[in-house]
């Protein structure tokens, strides 16, 4: 069984103490059923370190960090951003879920024409605690950014937002296949998705104006949730991260 990962923002060094964040604390005791001198990894600062509990008590977790481990890449050689359409329900905690376990660097709710749904502090706080435990489950080396919601309009004019991809059903086929092709490693890129009701014509006018590509997803038309997971996957495997 792997050990299980805890991410710390302090930087790390053989000996070090170093305490879990309650939460992760909580679920170290309450959920893993983790004791004195168990094994775990602590995720800082882009590196992983093995780590020994030495305290458990009222609460809270303390481990002696022992050694650095070498692991494989655990990052898309591809700066992925999700811009994501913010949906209702709890389809945006799949969307965060599954972006994350896939490589995405940092996804933002994006509010559209056709957007039925709000953001309030508690429901952007709960996308961040599902990217903390995606990264540690996905063995990732960083907790990617669930950032503030920000319009279409906002999004179309950043340029630190490009290049975008946009998902669209009226594409052309094979379009998704072409933009790829001209993706090159360590380069940024957006990957945009609509709502349920997909993007009007006037946020595909502005998209279109401000640079971004439209992309056919295949023959099937793929649930919001579903996109930019999609899109991620077609990334890694042209950069062949897997």
């Amino acid at each position: 069984m792997a050990m299980p990962r805890f991410f710390v923002d302090e930087p790390q060094a053989p000996n070090r103490q170093v305490f879990l964040e309650s939460g992760d604390a909580r679920h170290a005791m309450q959920v893993l059923r983790l004791g004195l001198h168990d094994r775990i990894i602590i995720v800082s600062a882009g590196a992983a370190w093995e780590a020994e509990i030495t305290q458990v008590a009222r609460g809270a977790v303390t481990a002696r960090i022992l050694s650095e481990r070498i692991e494989g890449a655990a990052e898309l050689p591809v700066a992925i951003t999700v811009l994501q359409a913010i949906v209702k329900g709890t389809k945006f905690d799949e969307v965060v879920e599954k972006a994350v376990e896939l490589g995405a660097g940092a996804i933002i709710p994006v509010a559209c024409e056709r957007s039925y749904a709000s953001v309030g502090p508690n429901q952007l706080a709960r996308w961040r605690r599902i990217a903390r435990a995606a990264a540690a489950q996905s063995r990732r080396r960083l907790v990617p950014l669930v950032g503030e919601p920000i319009t279409w309009t906002a999004a179309m004019a950043d340029a630190k937002l490009r290049p975008c991809i946009v998902a669209y059903e009226g594409a052309s086929a094979g379009s998704l296949a072409s933009a790829l092709k001209r993706l090159e490693p360590k380069q940024f890129l957006a990957v945009a998705v609509g709502p349920e009701g997909s993007f009007t014509k006037a946020e595909l006018a502005a998209a279109d104006g401000a640079g971004c590509v439209r992309a056919w997803l295949g023959p099937t038309i793929l649930r919001t949730e579903s996109a930019a997971a999609a899109m991620i996957a077609a990334v890694a495997c042209r950069m062949g991260w897997w």
